[in-house]
């Protein structure tokens, strides 16, 4: 599995349309979703997936009726992965 971000701009979905997607997409089996950082107020959608390739993403999507502005796969680092390197 890999991890992707994924952009979703939708500022005219309703927030509550919006939530009951999280709902159903909570259930999905063939990614995982992580995460999302979001400010609903203007629309705005960060998400975390784990998936085998981007394409999983975009049928899920597409099924659910949720557009994205991107799909990039990503690579995971944190502060603590470098505190006590010496290289």
């Amino acid at each position: 599995m890999a991890y992707y971000l994924v952009v979703h701009n939708e500022p005219s979905v309703p927030k509550e349309t919006i939530e009951s997607r999280w709902i159903e997409l909570a259930l999905e089996h063939r990614a995982f979703w992580r995460k999302t950082w979001h400010n609903l107020g203007v629309g705005k959608r960060f998400c975390w997936w784990d998936a085998t390739d981007k394409e999983i993403l975009e049928q899920i999507f597409k099924e659910h009726d949720i557009t994205w502005e991107s799909i990039t796969e990503v690579n995971l680092t944190a502060p603590a992965d470098w505190m006590f390197r010496c290289d």
